[in-house]
Protein backbone atom coordinates (compact mmCIF):
# COMPACT_ATOMS: atom_id res chain seq x y z
CA UNK A 1 0.00 0.00 0.00
CA UNK A 2 3.02 1.84 -0.18
CA UNK A 3 3.85 1.41 -3.81
CA UNK A 4 2.98 2.07 -7.15
CA UNK A 5 1.99 -1.17 -7.88
CA UNK A 6 2.28 -4.25 -6.19
CA UNK A 7 4.68 -7.45 -7.87
CA UNK A 8 2.14 -10.14 -8.12
CA UNK A 9 -1.35 -11.12 -7.75
CA UNK A 10 -3.17 -10.21 -4.48
CA UNK A 11 -7.04 -10.45 -3.17
CA UNK A 12 -7.69 -7.28 -4.49
CA UNK A 13 -6.12 -3.81 -5.49
CA UNK A 14 -3.41 -2.66 -2.70
CA UNK A 15 -1.23 -0.43 -4.50
CA UNK A 16 -0.98 3.01 -2.84
CA UNK A 17 -3.75 4.40 -5.17
CA UNK A 18 -6.20 1.71 -4.04
CA UNK A 19 -9.62 2.13 -1.90
CA UNK A 20 -8.48 0.43 0.70
CA UNK A 21 -5.27 2.10 1.06
CA UNK A 22 -7.51 5.32 1.01
CA UNK A 23 -9.45 3.54 3.32
CA UNK A 24 -6.64 3.20 6.23
CA UNK A 25 -5.47 6.58 6.01
CA UNK A 26 -9.20 7.99 7.26
CA UNK A 27 -9.39 5.64 9.32
CA UNK A 28 -8.24 7.37 12.73
CA UNK A 29 -10.95 9.80 11.99
CA UNK A 30 -13.68 7.63 11.23
CA UNK A 31 -12.78 5.71 14.80
CA UNK A 32 -14.21 8.53 16.12
CA UNK A 33 -12.16 7.40 19.36
CA UNK A 34 -12.99 9.96 22.56
CA UNK A 35 -9.48 10.61 22.85
CA UNK A 36 -6.34 9.22 21.00
CA UNK A 37 -5.36 5.47 22.45
CA UNK A 38 -2.50 6.06 25.10
CA UNK A 39 -1.00 3.09 23.77
CA UNK A 40 -1.98 0.60 20.53
CA UNK A 41 -1.27 -3.17 21.14
CA UNK A 42 -1.49 -5.39 18.12
CA UNK A 43 -1.75 -9.30 17.24
CA UNK A 44 0.37 -10.09 14.02
CA UNK A 45 -0.14 -12.69 12.30
CA UNK A 46 3.33 -12.58 10.99
CA UNK A 47 4.77 -13.63 14.27
CA UNK A 48 4.18 -16.99 15.30
CA UNK A 49 5.92 -18.43 18.57
CA UNK A 50 5.30 -22.22 20.42
CA UNK A 51 3.71 -22.45 23.38
CA UNK A 52 4.04 -19.44 25.00
CA UNK A 53 2.57 -16.02 23.91
CA UNK A 54 6.02 -13.22 23.14
CA UNK A 55 5.57 -9.74 23.79
CA UNK A 56 7.15 -7.04 22.57
CA UNK A 57 9.36 -5.08 24.96
CA UNK A 58 11.28 -2.57 23.15
CA UNK A 59 10.78 1.17 24.49
CA UNK A 60 12.61 2.03 20.92
CA UNK A 61 12.01 0.88 17.79
CA UNK A 62 14.76 2.05 15.30
CA UNK A 63 14.86 -1.11 12.98
CA UNK A 64 11.69 -2.69 11.00
CA UNK A 65 11.37 -6.30 10.45
CA UNK A 66 10.97 -6.25 6.40
CA UNK A 67 9.68 -10.28 6.27
CA UNK A 68 8.74 -10.08 2.94
CA UNK A 69 10.90 -10.72 -0.83
CA UNK A 70 10.78 -9.57 -4.67
CA UNK A 71 9.52 -5.74 -3.42
CA UNK A 72 11.03 -2.90 -5.27
CA UNK A 73 13.50 -1.15 -3.31
CA UNK A 74 11.44 1.35 -1.88
CA UNK A 75 9.44 -1.61 -0.13
CA UNK A 76 12.77 -1.67 1.99
CA UNK A 77 12.86 1.68 2.88
CA UNK A 78 9.78 2.84 4.58
CA UNK A 79 10.40 3.37 8.35
CA UNK A 80 7.77 3.47 10.94
CA UNK A 81 9.58 4.26 14.54
CA UNK A 82 6.83 4.73 17.10
CA UNK A 83 7.76 4.42 20.71
CA UNK A 84 7.39 1.18 22.90
CA UNK A 85 5.09 0.62 26.36
CA UNK A 86 7.19 -1.48 28.48
CA UNK A 87 4.55 -0.49 31.37
CA UNK A 88 1.95 -2.17 29.00
CA UNK A 89 4.71 -4.93 27.70
CA UNK A 90 4.60 -6.35 31.56
CA UNK A 91 0.65 -5.38 31.84
CA UNK A 92 0.02 -7.48 28.97
CA UNK A 93 2.76 -10.31 30.58
CA UNK A 94 0.66 -10.06 33.71
CA UNK A 95 -3.04 -10.68 32.34
CA UNK A 96 -2.11 -13.85 30.42
CA UNK A 97 -0.58 -15.33 33.44
CA UNK A 98 -3.45 -14.59 35.38
CA UNK A 99 -5.50 -16.67 33.34
CA UNK A 100 -2.87 -19.49 32.88
CA UNK A 101 -1.36 -18.55 29.82
CA UNK A 102 2.29 -18.60 29.40
CA UNK A 103 4.19 -15.27 28.38
CA UNK A 104 7.18 -13.89 28.19
CA UNK A 105 8.47 -10.52 27.33
CA UNK A 106 10.50 -10.42 23.79
CA UNK A 107 13.56 -7.46 24.10
CA UNK A 108 14.88 -8.68 20.26
CA UNK A 109 11.84 -9.00 18.39
CA UNK A 110 11.73 -5.81 15.74
CA UNK A 111 7.87 -4.84 14.40
CA UNK A 112 6.91 -6.82 11.06
CA UNK A 113 4.66 -6.20 8.16
CA UNK A 114 1.90 -6.77 9.58
CA UNK A 115 2.70 -4.63 12.20
CA UNK A 116 4.55 -1.12 10.90
CA UNK A 117 2.01 -1.52 7.21
CA UNK A 118 -1.22 -0.68 8.71
CA UNK A 119 0.14 1.58 11.32
CA UNK A 120 2.15 3.83 8.98
CA UNK A 121 -1.45 4.41 7.19
CA UNK A 122 -3.76 5.02 10.36
CA UNK A 123 -1.43 6.82 12.22
CA UNK A 124 1.54 7.92 10.23
CA UNK A 125 2.89 10.35 13.05
CA UNK A 126 3.79 7.32 14.83
CA UNK A 127 3.43 9.43 18.16
CA UNK A 128 1.47 6.25 20.18
CA UNK A 129 3.21 4.00 21.77
CA UNK A 130 2.97 0.30 20.08
CA UNK A 131 3.58 -3.01 21.83
CA UNK A 132 3.11 -6.22 19.65
CA UNK A 133 2.15 -9.90 20.03
CA UNK A 134 2.31 -13.22 18.88
CA UNK A 135 0.20 -15.80 18.07
CA UNK A 136 0.61 -19.16 19.32
CA UNK A 137 1.90 -21.59 16.27
CA UNK A 138 -0.46 -24.44 17.54
CA UNK A 139 -3.35 -21.79 15.93
CA UNK A 140 -5.75 -23.32 18.27
CA UNK A 141 -9.09 -20.99 18.10
CA UNK A 142 -10.14 -21.39 21.74
CA UNK A 143 -6.60 -20.59 23.07
CA UNK A 144 -7.03 -17.65 21.40
CA UNK A 145 -10.36 -16.30 22.19
CA UNK A 146 -8.60 -16.66 25.31
CA UNK A 147 -5.88 -14.81 25.02
CA UNK A 148 -8.68 -12.22 24.31
CA UNK A 149 -10.46 -12.68 27.16
CA UNK A 150 -7.56 -12.05 29.07
CA UNK A 151 -6.19 -8.60 27.23
CA UNK A 152 -10.19 -7.51 27.96
CA UNK A 153 -9.35 -5.03 31.03
CA UNK A 154 -7.00 -3.13 28.36
CA UNK A 155 -9.93 -1.65 26.85
CA UNK A 156 -11.28 0.57 29.87
CA UNK A 157 -7.62 1.83 30.10
CA UNK A 158 -7.54 2.89 26.71
CA UNK A 159 -5.65 0.66 24.84
CA UNK A 160 -6.51 -0.14 21.26
CA UNK A 161 -6.39 -3.46 20.35
CA UNK A 162 -5.98 -4.19 17.23
CA UNK A 163 -6.17 -7.65 15.11
CA UNK A 164 -3.83 -7.59 12.27
CA UNK A 165 -4.47 -10.72 9.49
CA UNK A 166 -6.58 -11.47 6.29
CA UNK A 167 -10.14 -12.95 6.07
CA UNK A 168 -8.93 -14.54 2.85
CA UNK A 169 -5.85 -15.88 2.62
CA UNK A 170 -5.57 -18.41 0.29
CA UNK A 171 -4.23 -18.11 -3.19
CA UNK A 172 -6.38 -20.22 -5.23
CA UNK A 173 -9.48 -19.48 -3.50
CA UNK A 174 -12.29 -19.07 -6.85
CA UNK A 175 -14.28 -15.46 -6.17
CA UNK A 176 -17.48 -17.09 -5.26
CA UNK A 177 -15.69 -19.16 -2.89
CA UNK A 178 -14.56 -16.59 -0.88
CA UNK A 179 -17.47 -14.34 -1.37
CA UNK A 180 -19.38 -16.97 0.30
CA UNK A 181 -17.16 -17.31 3.19
CA UNK A 182 -17.24 -13.67 3.77
CA UNK A 183 -20.79 -12.93 3.67
CA UNK A 184 -21.13 -15.96 6.74
CA UNK A 185 -18.48 -14.51 8.11
CA UNK A 186 -19.68 -10.71 8.05
CA UNK A 187 -23.43 -12.29 9.46
CA UNK A 188 -21.49 -13.95 12.32
CA UNK A 189 -19.34 -10.84 13.45
CA UNK A 190 -22.45 -8.30 13.27
CA UNK A 191 -25.49 -10.27 14.05
CA UNK A 192 -24.58 -12.89 16.01
CA UNK A 193 -24.79 -12.72 19.92
CA UNK A 194 -21.50 -13.55 22.08
CA UNK A 195 -21.76 -17.20 22.74
CA UNK A 196 -22.64 -17.62 18.63
CA UNK A 197 -20.02 -15.54 17.65
CA UNK A 198 -17.70 -17.79 19.83
CA UNK A 199 -19.24 -21.41 18.89
CA UNK A 200 -18.54 -20.10 15.25
CA UNK A 201 -15.32 -18.99 15.25
CA UNK A 202 -13.92 -21.72 17.53
CA UNK A 203 -15.18 -24.33 14.76
CA UNK A 204 -14.42 -21.68 11.70
CA UNK A 205 -13.12 -24.46 9.73
CA UNK A 206 -16.51 -26.63 10.11
CA UNK A 207 -18.87 -23.55 10.36
CA UNK A 208 -18.16 -21.67 7.50
CA UNK A 209 -18.50 -22.58 3.77
CA UNK A 210 -15.05 -22.84 1.79
CA UNK A 211 -13.16 -22.45 5.06
CA UNK A 212 -10.00 -24.60 4.01
CA UNK A 213 -10.29 -22.60 0.19
CA UNK A 214 -10.16 -19.57 2.05
CA UNK A 215 -7.85 -20.35 4.54
CA UNK A 216 -5.46 -23.43 3.82
CA UNK A 217 -3.42 -22.47 7.26
CA UNK A 218 -5.18 -20.15 9.41
CA UNK A 219 -2.53 -17.57 10.91
CA UNK A 220 -3.95 -14.79 9.17
CA UNK A 221 -7.29 -15.71 10.61
CA UNK A 222 -6.32 -16.38 13.77
CA UNK A 223 -5.88 -12.68 15.52
CA UNK A 224 -9.72 -11.84 14.86
CA UNK A 225 -10.04 -14.48 17.32
CA UNK A 226 -8.10 -12.58 19.90
CA UNK A 227 -9.60 -9.70 19.20
CA UNK A 228 -13.00 -11.40 19.48
CA UNK A 229 -12.01 -12.52 22.73
CA UNK A 230 -11.69 -9.37 23.95
CA UNK A 231 -15.17 -7.62 22.43
CA UNK A 232 -16.97 -9.79 24.94
CA UNK A 233 -20.74 -8.84 24.34
CA UNK A 234 -19.98 -5.69 21.91
CA UNK A 235 -21.23 -5.75 18.30
CA UNK A 236 -19.07 -6.23 15.90
CA UNK A 237 -19.37 -3.77 13.34
CA UNK A 238 -18.11 -3.83 8.94
CA UNK A 239 -16.23 -0.39 8.98
CA UNK A 240 -14.92 -0.68 5.49
CA UNK A 241 -18.12 -1.56 2.65
CA UNK A 242 -16.52 0.27 0.20
CA UNK A 243 -13.76 -1.93 0.14
CA UNK A 244 -14.03 -5.64 -1.57
CA UNK A 245 -14.96 -8.05 0.84
CA UNK A 246 -11.56 -9.81 1.39
CA UNK A 247 -9.92 -6.45 2.90
CA UNK A 248 -12.94 -6.16 5.02
CA UNK A 249 -12.44 -5.00 8.55
CA UNK A 250 -14.56 -4.71 11.56
CA UNK A 251 -15.13 -2.72 15.17
CA UNK A 252 -16.15 -4.00 18.30
CA UNK A 253 -17.80 -1.28 20.92
CA UNK A 254 -16.31 2.35 21.05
Amino acid sequence: MFLESPPRPVFGEVDKHSPAAQWFRQLSKQLALPSKPKAILLITAHWETSDVVHINAQQEHPQLLYDYYGFPSEAYQLQYNPPGDLSLSNRIKSLLEQANIPAQLDYQRNFDHGVYIPLKLIYPDADIPVVSISILDNLSPSQHLAIGKALSPLRKEEILIIGSGSFVHGFQVKENESDAFMNELITVLTKSNEIERENVLRNWDNKLSFARMNHPREEHLIPLHVVVGAAGSDNGEWINPNVIKTQAAFKFGV
